[in-house]
């Protein structure tokens, strides 16, 4: 919910600020214990783990950390084998060979990548389409590269959702002309050098280089070429644990329970003296309510259906540890019931009930409804234009066909994705909260034979 904190602005959302006040969340009686719930948040979102960055050695530490608790939860190691042979709680993932942006160009113009042209996002090593002239609004035709102008002090948070759905629509490339907030991060984001991936184009050019696009007519043909170079292997980490179920007929099936460990690390450039984006409440907070669900039910009971708990690492890079492990289920796919995802639980959301929380894509199976007919105090995401079920890691699952939905309490906060995402910033008591009211339903889940299924034509 990456690589740096402008592109994360554009590739994400961040829209409006809570207004909750914290001391309105009361935590109930519950097995989840606020002391608890502190003690991990104190240690994930600490300065001492520099970000929990994709793919660096404290987001290893941070998935030794989980694991470590998982194991004095009493659940089994379900990761690679340790030193003595026997299975861990980690699983090391090698992320998907990625090749960097050298070059780009803009065919039959003098604009060149630097200080005419800067790239957010790439997904072509040559990209050509028809040209078309657009304002915030428009609806972009499929296939074209959309030269987007807007108003020098427009705030890019104000046109991101515009810039989505044009790229929703098939524009093979989306040009925004520089505002002064991109002049202002351009060195910034310059300095990177942008993936070829999954995600859509991109660019941002300067005021000049603007101009000499606008004497471009609509519909004439426009090619973006790039070079590329492979980048050096990377490797990313997955905390797992699990209790295997008791029941001879449900303990084959499995629920899933998850979170991504990892968030956007250090980032020099940014601006202030803070420099470590500590992500309090994405995810640390969704780490530790998986944390306190494991402790609830490794210490009860033990279910009748399979439970994995699974801390996924380098969502904030494009998913690769939800990616490798639903390509390399240590199950069979068919007896992968659902997945609930946790994540930003930190802060209450002013848009629903202060001890309410909201499911990403609650109208697209029965999964939602049936939990909170069993107590769950879950409702309809309130920012179905943020498309928030597309935009965790649920949704890798959800591609998939398994039934996958993310947690959440999110009120669109201005730290998201900032520095400013820190310990200070949350919301224990409502934190506490959200966790305990979800204790019951989930142990509900994991001893019912009830399977979820897609409501017609909503299956992604």
């Amino acid at each position: 919910m990456k690589k740096n904190i402008f592109v994360t602005r554009i590739i994400l959302t961040i829209v409006a600020f809570s207004t909750f006040a914290a001391a309105q969340a009361v935590a109930p009686a519950g097995p989840v214990l606020e002391r608890d719930v502190r003690a991990e948040m104190y240690f994930l979102a600490s300065d001492a783990m520099q970000g929990r960055g994709s793919g660096t050695k404290f987001e290893r530490i941070a998935a030794e950390y989980i694991g470590s608790q998982f194991m004095q939860f009493g659940l089994e190691p379900a990761g690679e084998p340790g030193f003595d042979g026997k299975p861990t709680f980690v699983q090391t993932v090698q992320a998907p060979a990625r090749e960097t942006l050298q070059s780009l160009a803009i065919e039959g113009t003098s604009i060149k990548l630097g200080d005419d042209l800067i790239v957010f996002a790439i997904a072509g090593k040559e990209i050509s389409g028809p040209i078309q002239h657009a304002k915030p609004g428009d609806t972009a035709k499929k296939g074209a590269i959309v030269i987007l102008s807007l108003p020098a002090d427009t705030k890019f948070e104000d046109v991101q959702g515009a810039i989505r759905q044009m790229s929703r629509d098939g524009a093979a490339a989306v040009i925004m002309v520089e505002t002064t907030e991109i002049r202002a991060n351009w060195a910034e984001v310059a300095a990177r050098k942008a993936l070829l991936g999954r995600f859509g184009t991109l660019l941002a050019v300067s005021t000049k280089a603007g101009e000499e696009l606008s004497k471009l007519a609509d519909g004439a043909a426009l090619t973006l070429k790039g070079t590329f170079e492979a980048a050096a292997p990377t490797y990313t980490w997955n905390a797992i644990g699990k209790i295997t179920g008791t029941d001879a007929t449900l303990g084959s099936q499995v629920i899933l329970i998850s979170s991504h460990l990892d968030h956007l690390g250090v980032r020099d450039n940014a601006p202030g003296d803070d420099k470590i984006f500590n992500g309090a409440d994405d995810d640390a907070s969704g780490t530790v309510a998986v944390l306190e669900v494991a402790r609830a039910l490794g210490a009860g009971k033990k279910p009748k259906r399979t439970v994995y708990f699974v801390c996924f690492g380098s969502e904030e890079a494009g998913g690769f540890g939800a990616g490798y492990f639903v390509k390399n289920l240590p199950f069979p796919q068919d007896k992968f019931v659902a997945n609930l995802e946790f994540e930003m639980i930190g802060r209450p959301d002013a848009k629903v009930k202060p001890d309410e929380l909201w499911l990403t894509g609650y109208e697209r199976s029965n999964l939602g409804p049936e939990l909170a007919k069993r107590g769950a105090k879950l409702v309809q995401d309130p920012h179905p234009e943020e498309n928030f079920f597309r935009r965790s890691d649920n949704y890798t699952l959800a591609r998939q066909g398994i039934i996958a939905h993310t947690v959440s309490s999110f009120g669109l906060h201005k730290d998201y994705h900032h520095a400013s995402d820190e310990i200070k910033t949350i919301d224990f008591a409502h934190m506490t909260h959200a966790i305990n009211s979800m204790i019951e339903p989930i142990r509900w889940l994991v001893n019912s034979d009830f399977v979820p299924q897609w409501n017609e034509g909503m299956k992604p």
